[in-house]
C-alpha cells in the first residue's frame, strides 16, 4: 500500500490553497460537531436505559422516560446511530480525499447532507426490516438496544451500499420507469 501519496521524502507543502483549507476546515468542523452531538444524545439515552432502576434514570427533554418510552427510544437510537455511522463515513472520506488529492469543493453538499440523511435512512430501513418488507436482518434485531444501535450504525455507515441493494430490489419488484408496458397499445 502506497502511504506517501506520491510525494518524495521531505515534500510537505500543502497542495491546497488557503481558501480550500478554509472549506476543508468548515467541513471537518461540521462533521465532527455532528458526531459529537449525536454521541452526546446517545450517551444520554444510554444513561437513561442503563440505570439500575427506572427511578434512578430521570427523564430526557420533552418528558421522555424509560421504560415508558422504550420503543420510541429504540427507534430514536437507530436514527441517531445511523447518523453517527454516516457521519463517520463522511469524515473518513474527507480525510481520504484530502490526503489523496481528490477533494473538491462541489462535494460539500454530500458532506452536509450525509449526517441527517443517514439517520433517516437507517430508521426507515429498520422499519422495513421490522415489518418484514426487506429481509436483510431478523426483525427481532430491533428489540435490543445494543443490536439496534449496531444495526443503525451499519445502516448509516453503509447507506450508499444498502441504497444500491434496495434499488436492485425495487427494479426486480417494480421494474423501471423506462420499462415498456407489455400487452398494451403502442
Amino acid at each position: 500500500m502506497e502511504l506517501t501519496d506520491g510525494r518524495k521524502p521531505g515534500e510537505f507543502a500543502s497542495r491546497y490553497p488557503l481558501g480550500a483549507w478554509a472549506q476543508i476546515g468548515f467541513e471537518f468542523t461540521f462533521l465532527f460537531a455532528a458526531l459529537v452531538a449525536v454521541a452526546y444524545v446517545l450517551l444520554s439515552i444510554g444513561m437513561l436505559v442503563a440505570a439500575d432502576a427506572p427511578a434512578d434514570a430521570g427523564t430526557l427533554p420533552f418528558g421522555i422516560s424509560y421504560p415508558k418510552d422504550r420503543r420510541f427510544l429504540i427507534w430514536l437510537s437507530i436514527a441517531l446511530s445511523g447518523s453517527a455511522g454516516g457521519t463517520a463515513f463522511a469524515l473518513k472520506w474527507l480525510y481520504h480525499s484530502v490526503a489523496k488529492w481528490t477533494w473538491n469543493r462541489d462535494r460539500i453538499l454530500w458532506r452536509l447532507i450525509v449526517p441527517p440523511l443517514s439517520g433517516v435512512f437507517a430508521v426507515f430501513v429498520a422499519f422495513m426490516v421490522a415489518a418484514e418488507i426487506v429481509p436483510f436482518l431478523n426483525a427481532k434485531a430491533f428489540e435490543n438496544f445494543y443490536r439496534a444501535l449496531g444495526a443503525g450504525f451499519l445502516l448509516g455507515y453503509f447507506s450508499d451500499n444498502v441504497l444500491a441493494a434496495l434499488q436492485n430490489l425495487a427494479v426486480r419488484w417494480f421494474g423501471t420507469v423506462d420499462s415498456k408496458f407489455k400487452g398494451g397499445d403502442d
